[in-house]
């Protein structure tokens, strides 16, 4: 299998059933499906989905996931939101970036220089991406978008579990692979910032922020 997509996903079945119908068809057999807990189980017929008793959070659905992409034996896997919130043909065209680099991320800084991120947002953004570009000597655009793909012997290498179940596991990931000198390529992504997608609150990004921070200075060590 060339190509394994995970998608994590949390009360969002009209979001999810949309986004699953833009899949191609010769990519169903890699699709994971992690329904974190949801209050209603999700719906994904046809695909493969594993549910969690509870919800565990955004990094432990990350885990289950690439646990299930990797026993599939895929060489990339590509991370793909349930509520819709990255483009699906974006995240789908990561895996030409992943033919030249170890990893990729999708950008919405290359995509109408991030419009569409709420300011306060933006601005997180751009710093805290400028402060690990600074640290791991690289020159992205965006690292922390949710819109990702890897080599699967990459993720292989990389001990994901002892990382945290929540959003920070994002930027545990890159920090670890980026202080072993990984190579890592962009491309644009669309995004969408409405009802239908679900977004961390002004405290929660807070202690997001902080993380990251801690994770620049001191990345996870690797084995």
């Amino acid at each position: 299998m060339q190509t394994a997509i995970v998608i994590p996903a949390y009360n969002t079945q009209s979001s999810l059933t949309r986004v699953l119908s833009e899949i191609p068809l010769e990519l169903h057999d890699g699709v994971v499906v992690v329904d974190d807990g949801s209050d209603q189980p999700l719906k994904a017929d046809g695909f493969h989905l594993i549910r969690h008793d509870k919800n565990r959070g955004y990094g432990a659905a990350q885990k289950t996931g690439y646990d299930a992409a990797l026993d599939k034996g895929a060489s990339r896997i590509l991370l793909l939101h349930g509520d819709g919130q990255y483009a699906t043909e974006d995240v789908l065209g990561l895996t030409d970036v992943l033919a030249a680099c170890d990893a990729a991320i999708g950008s919405r800084f290359l995509n109408m220089a991030g419009d569409q991120i709420p300011l306060w947002r933006r601005a997180g953004n751009r710093t805290l991406t400028f402060m690990a570009n600074l640290r791991f000597g690289t020159h992205v655009s965006e690292l922390h978008s949710g819109a990702r793909g890897f080599r699967a012997d990459i993720l292989r290498k990389l001990d994901y579990h002892r990382f945290s179940d929540d959003y920070i596991f994002d930027h545990q990931v890159l920090a670890s692979l980026l202080s072993q000198g990984i190579t890592i390529g962009e491309r644009k992504v669309a995004c969408a910032y409405d009802d239908t997608v679900q977004s961390i609150g002004v405290g929660p990004s807070i202690r997001y922020a902080m993380g990251v921070v801690r994770t620049i200075i001191n990345p996870p060590p690797h084995p």
